[in-house]
């Protein structure tokens, strides 16, 4: 393959990769939006947006918008490739894993996290092959302690997507030999 982004693209291996279909932990899971080309234009045919992939969710509105914790899953033709977790909902996340665009190769400030970078890239690159791309989630149950300031009690809620990532990749591995491909971080705190 000859491209200006070949840097980006993690090509997916054909063997040792499960399928989301047969992912022991799926029945927590549900679809939670379609990764697709951009092509979208205005009534003039130029294009409404310089990205050129989308995510298109599938879930209410009030869902995706909501500022919560996930724990989401990308497939690529069934297969599972990452798992990842949000703190700020979906849409944030979404919005996050889009800054992928503004690689230097692109022409682009090269202001995008690596992580970012590799996901959107490689997305598109599997997008223009054709392959059905989703996106799963699990909305967390929201955790709250009780902690004491100054002798004041204060109820916190309490950052826990940290925890149930890591605790869902190393399951992963330990059901199933390996990480996601896609995987490249997880906290050690939690293996």
């Amino acid at each position: 393959m000859d491209s200006i982004i070949k840097k980006w693209i993690k090509f997916i291996p054909s063997n040792n990769t499960i399928e989301f279909s047969n992912y022991i932990r799926k029945d927590k899971f549900k679809l939670i939006s379609n990764i697709l080309l951009d092509t979208d234009v205005n009534d003039k045919g130029i294009k409404k947006r310089n990205t050129l992939i989308k995510f298109v969710p599938v879930i209410d509105n009030t869902e995706y918008i909501k500022k919560t914790e996930w724990i989401y899953i990308f497939t690529i033709n069934d297969i599972i490739v990452k798992i990842g977790g949000t703190r700020t909902g979906i849409k944030g996340r979404i919005s996050s894993y889009l800054c992928g665009h503004h690689i230097e190769e692109r022409g682009k400030s090269g202001d995008c996290s690596k992580t970012n970078g590799f996901i959107y890239n490689t997305f598109y690159y599997y997008l223009t092959k054709k392959y059905e791309i989703n996106m799963y989630g699990y909305e967390l149950p929201k955790t709250e302690i009780n902690i004491k300031i100054f002798d004041k009690d204060i109820n916190i809620i309490a950052q826990t997507y940290h925890a149930y990532e890591s605790t869902f990749i190393e399951d992963y591995k330990n059901n199933y030999g390996e990480y996601p491909y896609l995987c490249d971080k997880c906290d050690p705190n939690y293996k």
